[in-house]
């Protein structure tokens, strides 16, 4: 970025989009033992997933782009269910490509809109935990002003606005062992069951490793993540995620996130679904 102001007015831009307000202490209970709003999430978003809900920045280290994460995911009802917790929650969030010009202008580039819904348990088996999650989710993509070169009177590289959407089904599972050092693996598959436009292929299969190391002090985690997706467009290819920093607060709880990332892939916004990016930078996740 060119100074450091500029970086702080997009903090302050964060919060006012955020709602920074706890999860809620009362909760009701009804007679079939289902718990409404208990607070968190009983199958924990992977870290380095785009495809996650978050709230922050990615500063691109090598060119003048920022992503704008904003959104959140709430287990709605929970209740335990043998030895484990059974939940039915909803997530909503966007990730945004912006540029940065002078004089604190950011125009927006492309948009993207998730919203679904979801179906995950958790379950201790000794000093480890296995978990899952099914979820239903919309997405639509756009274009925005950032995208249209005012005086050619044209959108840029001449790719207009096309419509985007899908919807697809996906199952998750996760094994986490704990300890002083906690090891996660997770992987599934994804099916679409609609998109538009119609010629990419609409199955898709993510998995990933995550490690969270220990430290003197109690409030500070380091962490590393990546996630892999095998996506079909045109041939199968793969896309790499990779994140790495420290966490402050509770490990898997509120704080903030600060890190390096790394992406190598096709583009993860709908309307440039079929361009290459590979990009790194570094950022913050404010985790609520």
């Amino acid at each position: 970025m060119r100074n450091n102001g500029r970086a702080l007015s997009l903090v302050l831009l964060c919060f006012m989009f955020v709602n920074n307000q706890s999860a809620a202490d009362d909760t009701m209970t009804d007679e079939s033992g289902w718990k409404w709003l208990q607070g968190g999430l009983t199958f924990r978003p992977a870290t380095a997933s785009v495809f996650e809900p978050r709230v922050g920045f990615i500063f691109y280290g090598d060119r003048n782009n920022i992503r704008l994460d904003i959104g959140s995911g709430i287990d709605l009802l929970s209740r335990k269910y043998r030895n484990g917790y059974l939940a039915f929650g909803a997530e909503f969030f966007t990730f945004t490509l912006l540029e940065s010009w002078e004089n604190m202008h950011f125009p927006v580039i492309a948009s993207d809109y998730f919203f679904g819904v979801n179906l995950s348990y958790s379950q201790p088996i000794g000093d480890a935990v296995l978990s899952g999650r099914f979820r239903f989710t919309h997405v639509s993509a756009h274009f925005v002003d950032g995208h249209y070169d005012m005086e050619a009177e044209e959108w840029r590289d001449g790719r207009e606005p096309i419509v985007y959407s899908r919807e697809f089904f996906e199952l998750i599972a996760s094994y986490q062992q704990n300890g002083s050092i906690i090891h996660r693996w997770y992987g599934g598959p994804q099916y679409i069951i609609n998109i538009t436009p119609g010629w990419p292929g609409q199955f898709a299969f993510q998995g990933g490793y995550e490690i969270f190391l220990p430290t003197n002090r109690e409030f500070i985690t380091p962490y590393a993540a990546y996630d892999l997706r095998l996506v079909e467009i045109g041939d199968w290819n793969v896309n790499h995620s990779i994140q790495a920093g420290l966490k402050f607060g509770h490990r898997f709880g509120r704080g903030l996130d600060l890190f390096v990332y790394y992406y190598n892939g096709f583009n993860v916004h709908g309307e440039l679904f079929d361009e290459k990016l590979e990009y790194w930078g570094f950022g913050f996740n404010v985790q609520l």
